[in-house]
């Protein structure tokens, strides 16, 4: 019994993988019930789940789901006795270089994508809808708010999870598995499709393929958060099928959906996998250097 649970390097990765995945679930469940005794959180989280996002229900649930990753990995860095750094964020770099170049990539991708589809006649750039003061407050918001969401996703999916299957399985084996889980998590979000799913799959390897050749997220956090800050706020279209309250521009799209997303968005069209195709080969030119590799057997644990 105790080799189904326990290999050469302590606990097996997959058990560690669970063991993970139950604190995650443990912490979000205490956090939510905080939030919901001092907010109307779940008033908010009631109109997120039917497609209209708020930057408060924004910035308590990305800051909820990034605190209860981070307090998961801290209890699976004792347990293994690793520092917390291994698992993709070291603070070293922090919002450093690779942050500000994942930031560039993320607005040209969405940029890229919506300045086709407005050439082949999918959407309309449309008037402004902000000025002022609440051009302002909207802007700094939602740059947080979606800062937070690049920490978040990528930490659950691409930190603790990531290396830790990648022990067990392989650094690609374990980037498909949990690619497939994050198109499949954001199937539950209003107006989502497989298509958009499938983009976010896609979306998922790309990060996968950023961290192995630079060694860390922080390029995948800020080209996460820029690509979502570009769809939400700048350019005004939904995202995974939401649509953000305080947006730049009052944008529309036209035309069939295999162009335009539909009700998923951007990246519910043909021409986000011809730019990921794209992304993929520039960021092989750019970053040739060897990928960093976790250990094949993490140490004695217990």
């Amino acid at each position: 019994m105790r080799s189904i649970f326990v290999g050469a390097g302590g606990i097996r990765a997959g058990w560690r993988f669970v063991i993970f995945v139950l604190l995650l679930y443990a912490f979000f469940l205490m956090e939510f019930g905080i939030l919901a005794l001092v907010s109307d959180f779940f008033r908010l989280y009631k109109l997120a789940r039917a497609g209209t996002l708020t930057p408060r229900f924004e910035l308590e649930f990305e800051l909820a789901q990034f605190a209860a990753a981070l307090f998961a990995a801290a209890v699976m860095s004792r347990i293994e006795k690793r520092k917390l750094s291994s698992y993709g964020i070291p603070l070293q770099g922090a919002f450093g270089k690779n942050f500000w170049v994942g930031i560039l990539w993320g607005l040209s991708f969405m940029s890229g994508e919506l300045l086709l589809m407005h050439a082949l006649g999918g959407f309309s750039y449309g008037t402004f809808a902000l000025a002022g003061a609440a051009l302002v407050k909207y802007a700094s918001i939602w740059a947080v708010g979606f800062v937070l969401v690049g920490l978040a996703e990528e930490y659950m999916f691409r930190g603790y999870p990531q290396f830790t299957l990648t022990t067990g399985m392989g650094f690609w084996p374990a980037a498909v598995v949990l690619s497939a889980i994050f198109g499949g998590v954001h199937l539950f979000n209003a107006g989502e499709g497989w298509v958009g799913a499938l983009s976010v799959f896609t979306f998922g390897m790309f990060e996968c393929f950023t961290l192995r050749r630079t060694g860390n997220l922080w390029f995948a956090i800020g080209f996460h958060a820029a690509g979502d800050y570009a769809e939400s706020f700048i350019y005004s279209v939904r995202d995974s099928g939401n649509f953000a309250v305080g947006h730049l521009i009052n944008s529309s799209f036209h035309g069939p959906a295999w162009l335009t997303g539909g009700t998923v968005g951007p990246e519910g069209s043909v021409l986000v996998f011809a730019l990921f195709a794209v992304a993929f080969v520039l960021f092989a030119w750019i970053y040739p250097s060897k990928p960093v590799e976790p250990p094949s057997h993490p140490p004695q644990v217990g």
